[in-house]
């Protein structure tokens, strides 16, 4: 007898058997799908389940974000009756007359009869069927055939979905993967203060879970603070987003600095992960590089190298590098991002400015911005103070010479491997997806770091609990590794809460540690995954790719990824992505001009540039000599292909041409 859907969903660790059991309830008061009562009742992602049931049904899905933001021509919907649209949940959504075949989504996509039926009705030869979830499909065709504007309004905003019970204040969301057993004891310690448990809960339940009925205590973001109270409903994402927006249009009339501060946060930040900066710091990095240059006088750009090269250029920083902290004084900027402004110009070796700190007394956020932006400084700007943009080689000869003089050695060589192109290469061939190390002990951490790297894995590791914890609410990583040696209670309410919790209730969590026979009992009753001994480093590191490979089986999501031809040359990137015969969309934007390839294994089958599409779309896109680019490998392409290029041969071309 065929598994059910609840049993192969457990099996494939996307949810729990308390949840499934949720989910019957529910579907006895709605009369729902077992899959659509899942997502309802925020117990499992969305696009979790449209992965397996895509994988399942040999096809591709369509998420309600997607589905919010098609346009389908007029001409398409007029192919099928609305009354069988809502009859059967079914919306088209592209039609190639020459193949004479028409695309829709469908609640049932393997459904044959359907099908047929849907092909009589249209006229057309073949049709071929999306999977989507049957409340997204309806608030599609809510929203294209009746016009609604608000039909998307619920579902993506996180309110209830149409039909579903809302949920009592006082249930969980999800029942653990295993029963514990202390679902009642007390959430505090003996000596009164909040235990990991509560902590986890509160920071961590209330980002991680789906918001249930709009709460605003509900909210997902981080809450940025100001002292003495509450800053406002603002998160640290949305408000890096904002300085991103009004920086780029101040740096428009700024030809040598167009871009700068975006590219100089994103490259920074990346820099600040591999180093394992925490969550808050990372976002005090980004707000950082995008204030640096504001309130300088706009004729000269000052950054390390150049201060370095010229006196005059030293003493002009120092008169001002506290300017953009005096702009936003009354904006109560977090005190980390006010320390990195203050010591952007000083360097590893004292002899920076404007207090001549040394070593580790800079802080770190200071140390990776100047690496960073002197870089950039010496590859894009021909107004430096050497009065010539060098070439990448020259410059990262540059970062070389002077680690441990002006740079931060460290820093400097990880700038170096995300200059030359190797990290992003690395990312982009492992679809973005990434592993994350918490272990408390450096030696330990640094060499489990370098075994895992040694797999051909991505990996950033940390120091606390409370980076695997920021981890879990950004669902930044996709396979945790967690020592004991952070606390064997915190490690275990770690696990009780992720657990419990629908984003990472599927999520590989190892941990490392020599724990006795009750306690490893305990850890793999809680939900780790293994528990894996320290001492061989290389098995643990095997063990961890396993993990990764096992989730990615299972439709575990790729994540985007970001960069410039700057790091990485359009060939090299072309040859990354043939090479790994990657599928999903690569976008090419460079100031107001932006366009994008659709790749299916390798192939490059759709190209859109400046409102046109076809081969001239693409050759456009191939003549690009500057562009900023994301691959995101689980964009969907609605549109009909109509191309069909080997990636690795365009690569070839560019390189002949």
């Amino acid at each position: 007898m065929a598994k059910r859907l609840g049993e192969r969903l457990i099996e494939a660790g996307l949810t729990t058997p308390g949840a499934v059991e949720q989910a019957l309830e529910h579907q006895k008061i709605t009369g729902h799908k077992l899959g659509d009562c899942l997502v309802d009742l925020g117990l499992l992602q969305e696009a979790a389940l449209l992965r397996f049931l895509a994988a399942e049904f040999q096809t591709r899905f369509v998420s309600a974000d997607k589905l919010a933001k098609a346009k389908i021509d007029t001409k398409v919907l007029d192919k099928l009756p609305v009354r069988l649209a809502e009859a059967q949940n079914v919306l088209p959504l592209a039609v190639d007359p020459e193949r004479q075949l028409l695309s829709v989504v469908a609640a049932e996509p393997q459904n044959q009869a359907l099908l047929d039926e849907i092909a009589l009705v249209t006229g057309m030869s073949e049709v071929y069927a999306y999977v989507g979830l049957r409340s997204a499909i309806a608030a599609a065709i809510r929203k294209h055939y009746y016009g609604d504007p608000t039909a998307f309004t619920a579902l993506l905003e996180g309110g209830p979905t149409p039909g579903a019970a809302p949920r009592r204040p006082d249930t969980p969301s999800n029942t653990g993967v295993h029963e514990t057993g202390q679902t009642g004891r007390s959430t505090t310690t003996g000596r009164g203060v909040p235990s990991m448990q509560m902590r986890l809960e509160t920071d961590a339940r209330m980002r991680l879970q789906r918001p249930s009925g709009g709460t605003p205590s509900a909210r997902s973001a981080t809450q940025r603070r100001e002292p003495g109270g509450p800053r406002g409903l603002i998160s640290d994402t949305d408000y890096v987003e904002t300085l991103s927006i009004l920086v780029g249009v101040l740096e428009q009339d700024r030809p040598r600095h167009r871009g700068h501060s975006a590219q100089l946060a994103r490259q920074a930040g990346i820099v600040g992960q591999r180093m394992g900066m925490p969550h808050k710091e990372l976002a005090a990095l980004s707000i950082a590089a995008y204030l640096h240059d504001l309130g300088k006088p706009s004729e000269r750009h000052f950054s390390l190298a150049s201060n370095a090269a010229n006196p005059e250029w030293k003493a002009q920083a120092k008169a001002s590098c506290r300017a953009p902290t005096k702009l936003f004084e009354t904006v109560h900027l977090p005190a980390q991002v006010n320390t990195i402004l203050a010591q952007l110009y000083e360097a590893w070796d004292g002899s920076g400015t404007p207090q001549g700190a040394k070593g580790e007394d800079i802080t770190l956020g200071a140390r990776i911005l100047a690496a960073v932006d002197s870089f950039l400084e010496l590859t894009k700007n021909p107004g430096n103070a050497h009065g010539r943009v060098l070439t990448k080689e020259q410059a990262l000869e540059h970062l070389r010479k002077n680690a441990g003089v002006l740079y931060d050695p460290v820093v400097a060589d990880i700038v170096c491997q995300l200059q030359s192109g190797e990290l992003l290469r690395h990312r982009l061939a492992s679809d973005g997806r990434q592993v994350l190390i918490a272990e408390q002990d450096e030696a330990a951490r640094g060499e489990l770091l370098e075994a895992v790297l040694k797999q051909d894995l991505v990996a950033h590791a940390l120091s606390t609990l409370d980076g695997a914890l920021d981890g879990l609410a950004r669902q930044d990583c996709d396979v945790l590794v967690v020592s004991l040696r952070l606390g064997q209670t915190e490690v275990l309410e770690l696990l009780q809460v992720a657990r419990s919790t629908p984003e990472s209730a599927g999520l590989p969590i190892a941990v490392v540690g020599e724990p006795d026979a009750a306690t490893r009992d305990r850890l793999l009753m809680a939900g780790a995954t293994a528990v894996l001994t320290p001492a061989d480093k290389p098995a643990v590191a095997k063990a961890v790719r396993a993990m990764l490979e096992d989730r990615v089986l299972h439709n575990g999501p790729g994540r985007v990824v970001r960069g410039s031809f700057d790091e990485l040359p359009p060939r090299e990137l072309l040859h990354t992505l043939g090479g790994g015969r990657k599928s999903g969309r690569l976008q090419l934007r460079h100031h107001t001009l932006e366009g994008y390839l659709h790749l299916e294994h390798g192939r490059v089958v759709y190209a859109s540039f400046g409102g046109h599409a076809g081969e001239p779309a693409l050759q456009a896109l191939l003549r690009m000599k500057q562009a900023d680019f994301q691959y995101d490998p689980d964009a969907l392409l609605l549109e009909m292909p109509h191309l069909d290029q080997d990636l690795e041969a365009l690569a070839g071309a560019l390189t002949a041409a």
